[in-house]
C-alpha cells in the first residue's frame, strides 16, 4: 500500500464513525472487519520487513562445535526463495468491498437527507403553527373532518364523554 493509503487509514477516526453508522449495523461490521483485515495486514508486513535480516553464518560457524548444522541451515536459507504472490484476487475483493460500502453509504446519506427534510418541514410547521389557544373548533373541523362524524355518532348513541379521558386527564375537583 502507498505511503498516502496508509497515512488516510491511520488519520481515520474509528469511534467517530462507528458512532455515526450505528443505526446500520450491517455497513459499522463491514468497516470493523475491513480494519481488522488491515491492521492483520500491516502487522505481518511489519513482521516481514524485520526479518528480512541475513543471517551471519560465520559468526554461528566460530560460536558452535558442530559446524554441519550450521552448514544445514545455511544451504536450507540460500534454497528458500521468495515466492510472488498474485494480489489480483485480493484487489478484486477489496474493490467489491469498497463498491459496496460507497453504495451503502450513498444510500445512507439519501435516507439521512430524506429525514432531515422531513424534519425541516416538522420544523417548518411548528414554526407556522397556531397556538392551541387561538384555534376555533372550525379549525379543529377543518383539519379532521371525522371529529364532526364521531361526535355526531355519540350523542346519537347518549355517550357524552370520551373514553380514557379521566384517566389521561383526572378531575381536579377533589383538590
Amino acid at each position: 500500500m502507498s505511503t498516502a493509503g496508509r497515512k488516510f487509514l491511520t488519520s481515520i477516526n474509528w469511534p467517530v464513525i462507528n458512532s455515526v453508522l450505528s443505526k446500520h449495523t450491517e455497513i459499522t461490521k463491514s468497516l470493523g472487519a475491513f480494519r481488522k483485515g488491515y491492521e492483520e495486514a500491516e502487522r505481518q508486513l511489519t513482521q516481514l520487513k524485520e526479518a528480512d535480516r541475513p543471517i551471519d553464518f560465520e559468526h554461528y560457524r566460530r560460536v558452535l562445535k558442530n559446524t554441519e548444522i550450521v552448514d544445514k541451515l545455511e544451504k536450507m536459507a540460500k534454497a528458500q526463495k521468495i515466492v510472488k504472490v498474485d494480489l489480483a484476487e485480493q484487489l478484486k475483493t477489496i474493490s467489491a468491498f469498497e463498491a459496496k460500502a460507497v453504495a451503502s453509504a450513498e444510500l445512507y446519506v439519501k435516507e439521512t437527507e430524506a429525514n432531515l427534510a422531513d424534519l425541516s418541514e416538522t420544523v417548518k410547521n411548528i414554526d407556522q403553527a397556531r397556538p392551541v389557544t387561538q384555534l376555533t373548533v372550525e379549525d379543529v373541523v377543518k383539519a379532521k373532518p371525522e371529529v364532526v362524524q364521531r361526535t355526531e355518532e355519540m350523542v346519537k348513541q347518549g355517550k357524552f364523554t370520551v373514553d380514557g379521558y379521566d384517566e389521561k386527564f383526572p378531575s381536579l375537583a377533589l383538590l
